[in-house]
């Protein structure tokens, strides 16, 4: 209670602050750098400043510290110009100094003896290597932004050109997912921070995750995404994108983003490998296009600036292999070759920001966003939605799903800043069935294959939540030390309501005939809270000789609570009542951020930069806390054997076996959480050795190795069982020659519980250190190129290796576990190359841009689902669900079995014509240029023939032509 009430007060505080005027959370550039006169000797006090258009107070001055070094913090993105002045001295002023986000640039000056009338102007190449952070960035400017063939220009299809990420889905001329999310370096996509200005813009929900989405470009200047070395401003060590968006100017300026394609300008890429793997039809458009204006400018010159946008994107795409249902027979699959599957996504949004310099001391900032869109088909989900067919797919609607965001910046003087800011988030991600199709009507699922049809196979309802996070922060900065220090506030609440289609009930088919049902406790409806959620950080930088110390710590407190619930009746269940449930969980959590940089050679040209940090995981409120919530903890679902006796494919009580859980329904909890599990944090570590190099003038290497390590893993319990309670059994695996060995041989290891245990459970999650030591720790390295010469022209990339590897082999209640095929995975090294480049053509107006990606192809697995007739003559018994029981068993172990590459090209010819302050770029892109179709997703669930298991749900899009047009003044 102490710390909620702190969390409450610092809240009214912050609150009050964020009412005056705001800044760049951001992660803002610098300037800085040594000045001296011609003999050596360091000159202090010598006025530096640094003028930008990119400045709504057009300069910001310091002076130079007893050692003659000065800092210019909290610069937004763009070219500027810095002024050194001393009397006595010739004036120095050194141009095109181009400043991203979160890099520091160097800039040592050496000024001689002369008059004050004179100015030596020093027209010198940006620096390439940053001396001071140890920060992995990797910033997106708006002119890269504008000219490489991304699809959609969205922040995912950048990220995923840097060396070390991996994406969610991969992206053919913006025919990915809207929702897709990006890791780095063994990181979890999950673990994602949706950033805007350096403020969480995540919902409620899950902390680390999207908001309402980032990707109306014409609002946005840069976006960074940070990789690795977190600062002590940052609670998780996932992949941070923060999008920097546009302030508007004492210039009106525009800008218009649009680009078009649809089936007729595709490739078909289906190949007789993929047809004798059971593959028809392939992805390909139907129609995708992007209408994004951007305008802004002066409401009052020097004084308020303004700029809005609007978005509305759609990509309707045909899904290989999945057609609509034409048996008349609702409990068979006929597929209909003349109705594919479309995925229909549209994406669109608003935005408006406004920028006012009040006093030339206080900045303020207002800006809002929304994304507009509801998806009438969700196939861009994930795998399992590449398994079912249009009438059993989800709706997905976006209503309502805005933030707004407040904030204010002082630098009241040449050394002290004053931030502060506010953001809200508000959204409700609905999930419906189809229209046309009944609630009543059953879904169907094929166990042998995972497919489905019918109606929607999961819970649909609300899924609403909003957040409030406030932040202030001070910031002190001399010459050789810089110290920042603030607090970091969060509030948020989630709503849930859970149905299930087929009156709480769905259906399982295996080969075809009735096997089981599942029923489900609904309705049921969710509600969760924070009580208490904040952060202190501090990040201290001094500077010596060649040596930069960054030095950071964090600490963290999370308290939430589940409200008491009322549950309505159901099909299944009666009505039931949950208490509240406090303290879920109660965590106080100490992050140490430590970083060094050392100036190889004193010139500012190489780097080495070593980091170590802890990172605290997403513990959102629809994680642990709503498993902590008694109406979720509670059985909501469990299967029942299903004989059909009459073979109508109704199920009746009297064709249904025991309960896979005999408290299904009721009002106990089943499971619970040891106080371990809710005040020990699950948390990641971080080391990072690396080495850069500016090879000449703006080309840099770097070369760094990355490990990342977890820690505090949970453990479910059933405290009725131990593993004496297990019998022990083999499965005869198939005789398949794509199996390991041809298969035909016995796999054992598998166990069973009792038949006098089955569904029986009272589960405690605990610490897995309770019982073992279970690892995940990552291992890579990185090589990175960075160049960009005169005229424009652009060369990134690099290529990245590393491995995961995992080991949870102990014993908690099934000896199961700890069979190497089920607790270890040690994938093969596999690299990944990405590259990208922007060529001016010195004729014609021409620009050339293209961008290559070798990825490894997908994780290939064999879940296998025996009956209990199959394992009956090893086991002495039928399982203990009965004898029309099945259980999946593998048989192949995680990480030893993957697909063929993905090498994509894609190219962009583009027509760039000056018309006054008029740019006009007209474009054309290929991607896929060579028509490549590897398999992203395949199935994994075994079954016999060339056509079932290792069958392609998805591959990579066929070649895709896209016209585009950009206007810009």
């Amino acid at each position: 209670m102490v710390f909620s009430v702190v969390a409450r007060a610092g809240a009214a505080a912050v609150i009050l602050i964020a009412l005056l005027p705001a800044p760049a959370f951001a992660q803002a550039g610098g300037i800085a750098g040594l000045v001296k006169d011609p003999s050596g000797a360091v000159l202090p006090g010598v006025t530096v400043e640094a003028a930008s258009p990119a400045l709504i107070e057009k300069v910001r001055t310091v002076a130079t510290d007893g050692q003659g070094l000065y800092n210019i913090v909290d610069l937004r993105p763009g070219v500027y110009v810095v002024t050194f002045t001393l009397p006595g001295f010739s004036t120095v002023k050194r141009e095109g100094i181009e400043l991203t986000a979160s890099f520091t640039a160097t800039v040592n000056v050496t000024m001689r003896v002369g008059g004050v009338e004179e100015t030596i102007t020093v027209t010198g190449e940006a620096p390439t290597v940053d001396i001071q952070n140890v920060v992995q960035q990797k910033v997106m400017t708006r002119a890269v932004i504008d000219a490489l063939p991304t699809g959609t220009n969205s922040w995912q299809n950048l990220g995923v050109l840097i060396p070390g990420t991996t994406a969610q889905s991969q992206d053919v001329g913006g025919t990915g997912a809207v929702f897709a999310n990006i890791a780095a370096h063994g990181g979890r996509l999950n673990d994602i921070m949706m950033m805007s200005d350096g403020m969480s813009t995540s919902l409620g929900a899950a902390r680390f995750q999207n908001g309402p989405r980032l990707n109306n470009t014409a609002a946005i200047q840069e976006f960074s995404l940070t990789i690795g070395a977190q600062s002590a401003e940052t609670v998780g060590g996932g992949v941070r994108m923060d999008a920097v968006p546009k302030d508007g100017g004492n210039k009106f300026s525009g800008a218009f983003y649009s680009a078009f394609t649809n089936h007729s300008l595709q490739s078909d890429n289906l190949t007789d490998d993929l047809i004798a793997r059971g593959l028809t039809t392939v992805d390909q458009v139907e129609k995708l296009w992007d209408f994004n204006p951007g305008f802004g400018g002066p409401i009052k010159r020097d004084k308020v600036w303004f700029y809005g946008a609007y978005k509305m994107a759609g990509n309707y795409t045909r899904i290989a292999g999945i057609f609509a249902n034409k048996s008349t027979n609702p409990f068979a699959y006929v597929p209909d070759q003349t109705r594919p599957a479309i995925d229909r996504q549209k994406d669109g949004g608003r935005s408006i920001r406004i920028t006012s310099q009040i006093t030339p001391k206080n900045k303020v900032s207002f800006y809002y966003w929304d994304t507009q869109g509801p998806n009438d088909a969700w196939y861009s989900a994930g795998g399992a939605a590449r398994m079912t067919t249009p009438e059993a797919i989800s709706r997905r609607v976006l209503d309502p799903y805005y933030a707004e965001q407040l904030k204010w910046s002082a630098p009241l003087t040449n050394h002290v800043l004053l931030e502060a800011g506010a953001t809200f988030v508000n959204g409700d991600f609905q999930v419906y069935t189809q229209p046309g199709v009944a609630i009543e009507a059953p879904s169907i699922t094929e166990l042998s294959t995972g497919f489905v049809w019918g109606n929607f196979s999961n819970t649909f309802g609300h899924n609403a939540s909003h957040q409030f996070n406030e932040r202030v922060a001070i910031s002190y900065v001399t010459g050789s030390h810089s110290l920042k220090a603030g607090l970091q506030l969060d509030h948020a609440s989630t709503y849930a309501t859970q149905n299930v289609t087929g009156n709480s009930m769905t259906l399982q088919l295996l080969n075809g005939l009735p096997s089981r049902v599942t029923v489900f406790a609904t309705p049921l409806e969710l509600r969760e809270s924070t009580n208490g959620a904040f952060g202190l950080f501090a990040q201290d930088q001094w500077r010596f000789s060649g040596l930069t110390l960054n030095l950071g710590g964090r600490f963290d407190h999370l308290n939430s609570f589940v409200p008491a619930l009322n549950e309505p009746a159901g099909r299944f269940v009666s009505e039931r009542s949950f208490p509240a449930v406090y303290d879920v969980p109660n965590m106080n959590d100490f992050s140490p951020r430590l970083g060094l940089v050392w100036d190889l050679f004193g010139d500012s040209k190489t780097a080495i930069k070593v980091n170590l940090a802890k990172y605290l995981e997403d513990t959102s409120l629809s994680g642990i806390t709503r498993a902590n919530s008694p109406a979720s903890a509670s059985v909501t679902s469990a299967t029942r054997p299903w004989t059909d006796l009459n073979g109508d494919f109704v199920p009746q009580d009297s064709e249904l076996g025991a309960l896979s859980n005999a408290n299904f329904g009721k009002s106990i909890v089943t499971t619970t959480y040891d106080p371990q599990a809710l005040t020990n944090r699950f948390q990641n570590w971080e080391f990072e050795a690396s080495l850069q190099r500016e090879l000449q003038s703006r080309v840099s290497l770097n070369v760094g190795y990355i490990r990342r390590w977890y820690r505090n893993f949970t453990a479910t319990d059933n405290l009725l069982t131990v593993p004496a309670n297990f019998d022990p059994y083999c499965v005869p695996s198939p005789t398949d020659p794509r199996l390991p060995g041809g298969g035909g041989q016995n796999i054992c290891g598998f166990y069973d519980v009792t038949p006098a245990l089955n569904g029986q459970f009272n589960n405690v999650v605990t610490q897995a250190s309770n019982f073992g030591t279970r690892t995940e720790v990552f291992n890579g390295v990185d090589v990175d190129l960075r160049a960009r010469f005169p005229k424009g022209v652009v060369l990134s990339g690099g290529a990245s290796v590393g491995r995961t590897k995992t080991d949870s082999c102990f014993t908690i209640d099934s000896p199961q576990a700890t069979q190497p095929f089920v607790c270890q995975s040690n994938p093969p090294l596999q690299p990944q190359v990405k590259l990208l480049g922007i060529y001016p053509i010195p004729w014609g107006g021409l620009q050339a841009s293209a961008t290559f990606q070798s990825l490894p192809g997908p994780q290939i697995l064999a879940n296998y689902t025996a009956t209990s007739a199959i394992i009956r003559p090893s086991l002495g018994r039928n399982l203990a669900s009965g004898a029309n029981g099945t259980v999946v068993v593998p048989l192949i172990q995680p990480g030893s079995l993957y697909g063929d590459r993905l090498n994509q090209f894609d190219l962009r010819l583009a027509k760039v014509d000056t018309v006054g302050r008029l740019r006009i770029q007209e474009q054309i892109e290929l991607f896929n240029m060579f028509n490549a179709s590897p398999a992203l997703l395949v199935n994994n669930n075994y079954s016999p023939g060339p056509t079932g298991w290792q069958r392609p749900t998805q591959i990579l899009q066929g070649r895709l032509l896209k016209f585009g047009l950009q206007l810009q003044f």
